[in-house]
């Protein structure tokens, strides 16, 4: 068994957004895809949402409205847009930075060949460095730390290029990110806890084909139900939390505030029982 596919989509870090003096720069990274699919699972940003739309909603709204109010008008209409024109219109502006990405740059070499370099100011303040080859890289690397320590270098990025949302550290797996999203989907669907640790393959060793369900010993099939169970009720927490941080602006991030609205995603391990029989019916005929 694979993992549940997901719908093949083009990267955000392959359209790219690189510095041009009337666009922005940003560094690549898969994760700035899936906020988008957590924020659409987010019962917080959708309450709003709808609220804003004049829209009845399902459940009561978050008590910090007005913050998750400005994360929905910041990120746009998500639930109309495919995610590559999302991070055309919204999302390059929103973790983009409008200048080049504060990089170091080796820009050539002095000889006897080339005998002049040309540095131009690209927007962000920088020191240019003379390093003689004659030198080896140890000493070199010396002279430069005590030189550079008299440049009144930045402890973290300047709110000028600093951008207006920011990825946060987190040690997060991709792999929990992507599992997280099909499990809250699955979930809305009203699968069993236990079928979805077992079509994600939580826990591989416990994992089985529904064909085989009935050639299983009934108490070992059991007992891998109550483990999938288990395994899937702490990532669809994990999940409902990175989705309700996602709707403040915080992302990837699961921790606990008081704030989340994660009743829609607590049930009862094993329940309901209804989805399941269905495919195991539709599997036999």
């Amino acid at each position: 068994m694979k993992n549940l596919p997901r719908k093949n989509l083009p990267y955000i870090e392959e359209l790219g957004a690189v510095y041009s003096p009337n666009g922005v720069a940003i560094a690549p990274d898969k994760r700035y895809e899936l906020v988008i699919e957590y924020l659409k699972l987010s019962p917080s940003f959708e309450a709003v949402t709808k609220k804003l739309a004049n829209k009845k909603i399902s459940h009561s709204l978050p008590s910090d409205f007005d913050l998750v109010r400005q994360i929905v008008l910041d990120f746009g209409p998500l639930y109309t847009m495919r995610e590559s024109d999302w991070w055309t219109k919204y999302g390059r502006f929103l973790y983009g930075i409008k200048a080049p990405l504060p990089l170091v740059n080796l820009r050539g070499t002095l000889n006897k060949d080339n005998k002049e370099l040309v540095c131009n100011w690209s927007g962000l303040d920088s020191v240019v460095v003379e390093l003689p080859l004659s030198l080896t890289l140890p000493q070199a690397l010396t002279q430069l730390r005590k030189q550079l320590s008299n440049y009144d270098f930045s402890n973290e990025i300047p709110k000028e290029v600093a951008s207006k949302y920011q990825l946060s550290t987190s040690k997060l797996r991709i792999e929990t990110l992507f599992n997280g999203i099909q499990a809250l989907k699955m979930y809305k669907r009203n699968e069993p806890l236990w079928a979805i640790g077992n079509q994600l393959r939580l826990i591989p060793a416990q994992s089985f084909l529904l064909e085989d369900m009935n050639d299983m010993d009934a108490i070992e099939l059991s007992d891998r139900k109550e483990i999938l169970s288990i395994a899937t009720s702490r990532l669809i927490k994990t999940a409902a939390l990175i989705a309700e941080n996602a709707a403040r602006g915080r992302f990837p991030d699961d921790q606990k505030f008081n704030e989340a609205i994660v009743i829609p995603y607590q049930r009862k391990a094993g329940r309901p029982m209804g989805s399941i029989k269905k495919k195991k019916s539709s599997s036999v005929n």
